[in-house]
């Protein structure tokens, strides 16, 4: 599944809404995402057929501040809990789970991002790629082109891994026969 997040600082003028358009289409993301909209939610929910999606969810601005939207097909269930004008909390179900071979639409969407504009940046997510083989633990071995992309969009986008501090992994599989998933500690 595919998500674009974007704070379009405003949607009131044609030049960001075509530019809004544009993202949509070329990028095609299953959700998504519009920030400091610093408009009134109608005109937002406006733009909801425009963008080619079915659904909309819009929290107005106030006055010629904030304003947030979420956009997303039927293909996706989405489920709307607790928001605020900071924040909208959602769950999401996609039909037919994770897809890696489609990974590389995210990637190469980081990547246009980063080069659209010159201002400093933080992308803040769960890729669910490695960097490197040995950071994956399974039967079956990553695809080196698989983690080779993602390396790839690591280093064009000037990304760091901050790396982490717990649990080495958040959940254990039924049945998984290893008992310690922690890594060691002196």
């Amino acid at each position: 599944m595919s998500c674009l997040s974007w704070n379009c600082r405003g949607l009131g003028n044609g030049t960001t809404v075509k530019e809004l358009h544009d993202l949509a289409k070329h990028f095609a993301p299953f959700v998504l995402c519009v920030l400091e909209t610093q408009v009134h939610r109608a005109q937002v929910e406006g733009l909801k057929s425009t963008l080619g999606y079915d659904n909309a969810f819009v929290v107005s601005s106030s006055g010629r501040s904030g304003g947030l939207g979420i956009f997303w097909n039927n293909s996706i269930k989405m489920e709307i809990v607790p928001y605020s004008q900071y924040h909208i909390d959602d769950i999401i179900t996609e039909a037919g789970g994770a897809q890696t071979s489609e990974r590389f639409k995210t990637w190469n969407m980081l990547k246009h991002i980063k080069s659209s504009n010159a201002l400093p940046w933080v992308y803040i997510g769960d890729f669910n790629e490695v960097l490197h083989q040995s950071e994956h633990e399974g039967v079956q071995e990553r695809c080196f082109a698989q983690i080779q992309g993602f390396r790839e969009m690591v280093d064009v986008c000037s990304l760091y891994d901050l790396g982490f501090e717990g649990r080495r992994w958040t959940f254990e599989k039924k049945g998984d026969r290893r008992k310690n998933l922690l890594p060691s500690v002196p």
